[in-house]
């Protein structure tokens, strides 16, 4: 990881409270579905890992907590918290299963990453639901918790 990392993108957006949210594909060539080697689908996730903990600490730039607890190698579930009256949250278990990573989101449902590569070694992650694009691991930290907050957001109206 970078020693000296800016906040996430959605997260400077909502701290200037810009009402919408980019979602844009950054111009990545097209992933191939498939296969991908178990030890790049351990560095990835162990990636993803990193930046979800950076990219919920960093939450409380917008008034928000976050938390990151590992359920062992393959499981972590992530915690996002508004503290206002009443105060609300909701978590995300993230699965790490074969060729996808399975999210579990309390009170919405769940969706799946699913892995793939960029020119044979880049390893990124796709929402097949949603087919928007190719996520590296900071960016799939970003979706995360963004999905989350949309959630809170919702429940707060």
């Amino acid at each position: 990881m970078d020693s000296e990392k800016v906040l996430p993108e959605f997260i400077q957006k909502r701290k200037e409270r810009r009402p919408e949210l980019s979602s844009a594909e950054n111009g990545n060539p097209s992933p191939k579905p498939g296969s991908i080697a178990p030890p790049q689908r351990t560095e990835f996730w162990k990636q993803l890992l990193k930046e979800l903990e950076f990219t919920a600490s960093a939450l409380r730039e917008i008034d928000f907590t976050g938390s990151i607890s590992p359920f062992g190698e393959e499981i972590v579930r992530v915690s996002l918290h508004d503290d206002g009256i009443p105060p609300i949250s909701t978590r995300t278990d993230l699965i790490l299963d074969g060729d996808r990573i399975r999210c579990s989101v309390l009170n919405g449902g769940i969706y799946y990453l699913n892995f793939a590569s960029l020119c044979d070694t880049k390893v990124v992650v796709q929402d097949i639901q949603r087919n928007g694009g190719s996520m590296d691991a900071r960016k799939t930290a970003e979706y995360v918790v963004d999905r989350m907050l949309n959630i809170l957001e919702w429940t707060r109206r």
